[in-house]
């Protein structure tokens, strides 16, 4: 009996130091990746090509950040589980094994499934949403002061009325929990505060996340 009750526990608190410590080391790498460019001066102002198509984007990358990132690839023929992500999104390996896709807009919007594509290849589990600005101020106008690379905190929702809702959760922990949602992606619409809320928590999952693991 007492077996039946611990285990389940265990398994989910090794679950929970496994996304805490991937997310964190993600954060980490893609960062210092960010610094190194920018003290050899190769973290330059994309051109607007860069913001709206992809193979600008990546040429941007090859030398923006790539260099500082050993081993990644950016493979053509790899198909995720998720459907989703292998439409709007360009695929890079890092050398651990993270998935990330990324897509152009007025920041490069990442999606990083970080075990690869062993499962459950669901958002708030394994699978989270970063931003990679090319400027810092981006950010900041936002109230967040946050590095180059990190979590998003924007939501967008359908209303029963056709319309939408958009905005940003930064700060207000509470619209993390809110939007922290575990769900396939829709070209990028889909709310996923997940890692903001990890990581406004200290890189912890704490006992109310909404996301069962």
């Amino acid at each position: 009996m007492v077996a039946a009750l611990t285990i389940p526990t265990v398994i989910t608190n090794y679950k929970k130091s496994q996304i805490e410590a991937r997310l964190k080391k993600l954060y980490t790498v893609m960062n210092q990746a960010v610094l190194l460019s920018k003290a050899h001066d190769t973290w330059t102002e994309p051109s607007n090509d860069a913001l709206n198509n992809q193979d600008a984007m990546v040429t941007w990358l090859n030398s923006a950040l790539i260099p500082y990132l050993n081993g990644v690839e950016f493979p053509a023929d790899f198909t995720h589980p998720n459907n989703s992500l292998n439409t709007l999104y360009k695929k890079m390996v890092l050398n651990d094994g993270t998935l990330c896709f990324l897509h152009p807009w007025r920041q490069i919007h990442v999606y990083c499934d970080i075990n690869g594509i062993k499962g459950p290849n669901k958002t708030g589990n394994d699978i989270f949403y970063f931003f990679l600005d090319y400027d810092t101020s981006t950010s900041a106008m936002r109230g967040q002061g946050m590095a180059n690379f990190y979590p998003a905190g924007y939501f967008r929702t359908a209303n029963e009325d056709g319309s939408t809702t958009e905005g940003y959760v930064y700060n207000d922990r509470d619209k993390m929990i809110e939007n922290c949602q575990s769900k396939d992606m829709n070209a990028g619409s889909s709310n996923n505060t997940c890692a903001l809320l990890i990581m406004y928590d200290g890189w912890q999952i704490k006992d109310d996340y909404p996301v069962r693991l």
